[in-house]
């Protein structure tokens, strides 16, 4: 007797974890779901110590997709989507601090110590388009600035699992 309870007990908790995995099933984005072309880019670069390193990308849709590598709290793919007033403000934000008047690079007439990690950020509006690459050395306070609201996009709260 003992013996059939405990097959039936190990049944059920079978069935109740496959069901509850399937139930609680994530949906699954990635890049090909996305509509329209990249927008934005911000791609953080590791250094000698425990910087975060990750990659994330804004589509004209508003799909943000998120690669945590190395010292994040989220690591893998991961997704949401930013409502069109965030976007307003992030473009609205690039135009503020001149993005396109900027320099390609900070330092721009010297070399930053190799150990920093550098921001690569990515921007494109109508038919301009330019990649700053911020290697945290004498950078401007208003790209700082730009990087961090960049940044808040990516609140792990926000974020929701993807397939890749």
């Amino acid at each position: 007797m003992k013996h059939k309870a405990f097959l039936f007990l190990q049944s059920y908790l079978i069935l109740s974890l496959l069901f509850e995995m399937h139930s609680c099933k994530t949906t699954k984005v990635n890049a090909q779901g996305a509509k329209g072309d990249v927008i934005l880019s911000l791609e953080r670069t590791p250094c000698f110590g425990r910087c975060p390193v990750y990659v994330m990308k804004i589509y004209e849709d508003g799909l943000l997709l998120y690669q945590g590598k190395r010292n994040v709290a989220d690591t893998g793919c991961h997704y949401r989507k930013i409502s069109k007033q965030e976007l307003a403000s992030l473009k609205q934000a690039f135009s503020n601090v001149g993005f396109f008047e900027m320099a390609d690079s900070y330092p721009e007439n010297e070399r930053a110590p190799v150990d920093l990690p550098s921001c690569i950020i990515f921007f494109k509006s109508g038919n301009q388009e330019k990649t700053i690459t911020d290697h945290h050395w004498k950078t401007p306070k208003k790209l700082l600035l730009l990087e961090r609201k960049i940044d808040s996009l990516t609140t792990s709260k926000f974020l929701q699992f993807c397939d890749n």
